[in-house]
């Protein structure tokens, strides 16, 4: 694929890109639907909740920088991502799949796909001859869905009548306050200035101002970077990296 492409996943706080883009990237949804022979009707078909969406990735990690390498700025070797696919499998967790897709200028379209969480259902690699270095994969990603019960806290409060069965009342418990107007994970914030391919302002870049986002990943241990904080659009997807100074934490 062009390289005025990027396909991120992010667990754990860390994001990564994946350094060479696929010759292509096919995704499929395809329906769960029930066919049934009615007597008198004949068959019918019965709509049925849609099967998790599949995504399938074939291209390889280089051994060494390139100029076809879409994360010169910040190269890591083959094996940092077997690692991190592999324990995405091990681990058992999702992860958050996102590409970005953007014209030569910088402009980004098709935003409305913001990705969604994923497992790795397959992972294969090779090495090939003359190729040193180099390894060869086959990625496939099958869209999660949590089906995780949800909780809530309830609280019995004096009753007022004689013999009258107590009231519950649920509660929400009292988060950390954070002062007014700083960035940190998962705030919305006023972009007023350019964001970057990575934190060290390496190209391509695309014009934030004025644009509401939400704050990704803030990088404190490096305060060399120029642009540490990690922007994504308020639906989820992944735009780029911004100094500090540009952005403005606004109540959400």
């Amino acid at each position: 694929m062009a390289n005025n492409f990027g396909l991120f996943f992010t667990r754990d706080g860390l994001v990564l890109r994946l350094p060479v883009n696929p010759a292509k990237l096919p995704q499929e949804k395809s329906g769960d639907n029930q066919s049934y022979n009615v007597l008198g009707i004949g068959p019918i078909t019965v709509p049925r909740i849609p099967k998790p969406k599949e995504v399938k990735i074939s291209s390889f990690f280089p051994g060494r920088p390139a100029p076809y390498v879409l994360t010169a700025g910040d190269f890591r070797e083959p094996e940092f991502y077997i690692s991190f696919f592999q324990r995405a499998m091990d681990d058992k967790v999702p992860i958050l799949y996102t590409p970005v897709r953007y014209y030569e200028d910088g402009a980004p379209y098709m935003t409305g796909d913001t990705g969604f969480q994923v497992l790795v259902s397959d992972f294969s690699f090779e090495e090939r001859g003359g190729e040193t270095g180099d390894f060869y994969y086959d990625l496939a990603l099958t869209e999660y869905r949590d089906y995780s019960p949800q909780t809530i806290t309830l609280q019995q409060i004096a009753s007022t009548t004689q013999n009258a069965p107590a009231p519950m009342t649920a509660t929400a418990e009292v988060t950390r306050e954070i002062p007014a107007g700083q960035l940190y994970v998962g705030c919305t914030a006023q972009a007023n200035g350019p964001w970057y391919y990575d934190s060290y302002g390496a190209e391509p870049h695309g014009e934030g101002s004025g644009r509401r986002v939400t704050v990704g990943r803030i990088i404190t241990t490096d305060p060399a970077r120029p642009r540490p904080v990690l922007v994504k659009s308020e639906e989820g997807a992944v735009l780029g990296w911004m100094a500090a100074d540009n952005l403005q934490a606004v109540s959400p």
